[in-house]
């Protein structure tokens, strides 16, 4: 792909600090333009505003330069602050934080990461009202939203549902839990919320039993790493659950078929009050279940 510098004196005088943007066929904005395209083209779209340029002048110089035809409509959105391409007002900036540690911990266990058309979405769905509620709480806080995510209801798959979207954030996660290490072991309240957020989704509480279940080998090993560093000890992953097993969900009565072999790591039981205090759960019905000091 070859670059070129746009160098046009435009109508209204000289167009300022001369922007590097690809020259191809002439295309229209859409979901396939990179996303670093789109931050240059809608920079170089403010800068021809200020110029007091109409909407029909800028759509004009940005194809006459770049090749790429810019609606008017987007034209207007970029110039008047409805969108933009970095995910609307969502701002993601990756600095360490328990509340970034949960989301990385959610994602690497019960959540997903999806994309329909220009929503690149971060979604949970859970039987547990509050479990979802810590996943609104922490995704608000680290995307600087003013307000909770929403939390719906769907009668069908008889779950509570979060969904938050952010190309910048989506980004950052999809590169997978081990890539983000850095961040999960930034501080003991780091590593704590990592492993709240995966026991809140894949562990399981019994008054003498505290377990989480797996298909990553990886994952498991690499939670026994971070519980032994705050003194909890457990056992080695092994299998509970082979491939090719029949799962049936007890809310929607709907069976499905394991694909991988299940492994599961739990908890010595002479640390489950280390892990109450040390660790604990988001979610009400286990926070119950724990062992406490006047137990």
């Amino acid at each position: 792909m070859t670059l070129t510098e746009n160098t046009t004196n435009s109508r209204k005088g000289a167009i300022p600090d001369r922007v590097l943007l690809p020259v191809r066929k002439e295309v229209h904005v859409r979901k396939y333009l990179p996303l670093e395209i789109r931050v240059r083209l809608r920079s170089r779209v403010l800068e021809l505003a200020k110029l007091s340029m109409s909407y029909q002048q800028i759509q004009t110089e940005i194809l006459e330069s770049t090749h790429i035809r810019l609606s008017k409509g987007s034209i207007s959105e970029w110039v008047r602050g409805i969108h933009n391409p970095s995910g609307g007002k969502n701002k993601f900036r990756a600095v360490a934080s328990p509340e970034l540690a949960y989301v990385i911990g959610v994602i690497a266990g019960d959540g997903n990461l999806n994309v329909h058309g220009y929503n690149y979405e971060m979604l949970l769905s859970v039987t547990d009202r509050d479990f979802a509620e810590e996943f609104s709480r922490c995704l608000a806080k680290i995307l600087v939203k003013p307000s909770l995510y929403r939390i719906r209801w769907s009668e069908k798959r008889k779950r509570w549902i979060v969904q938050g979207s952010s190309i910048l954030l989506h980004r950052f996660l999809n590169g997978g839990w081990q890539r983000l290490k850095t961040y999960i072991d930034h501080c003991y309240r780091c590593r704590a919320s990592f492993l709240r957020a995966l026991f809140d989704g894949e562990g399981t509480i019994n008054r003498k039993r505290i377990s989480i279940c797996n298909t990553d080998t990886r994952l498991l090993l690499y939670v026994r790493k971070l519980l032994s560093e705050s003194g909890i000890t457990t056992n080695e992953p092994h299998v509970t659950t082979r491939a090719g097993s029949i799962l049936k969900d007890p809310h929607t009565g709907i069976s499905y078929t394991r694909r991988k072999d299940c492994y599961t790591v739990r908890v010595s039981s002479r640390d489950l009050l280390r892990f109450a205090r040390k660790i604990g759960f988001s979610i009400e019905r286990k926070k119950r279940l724990l062992p406490s000091s006047g137990g």
